[in-house]
């Protein structure tokens, strides 16, 4: 179990480092927009 969470951790921060998050940076911050009650556009 602790060499699973070890790989799950390499694997998130190379995918922040790299910048491929494929499209959770977009939603997270759709997600802030729309409960600070901004319009989101497309």
């Amino acid at each position: 179990m602790k060499w699973f969470l070890i790989i799950v951790a390499v694997i998130v921060v190379l995918a922040i480092v790299t910048g491929n998050m494929g499209g959770a940076k977009d939603a997270a911050g759709n997600y802030g927009k729309i409960m600070r009650g901004v319009p989101v556009s497309k």
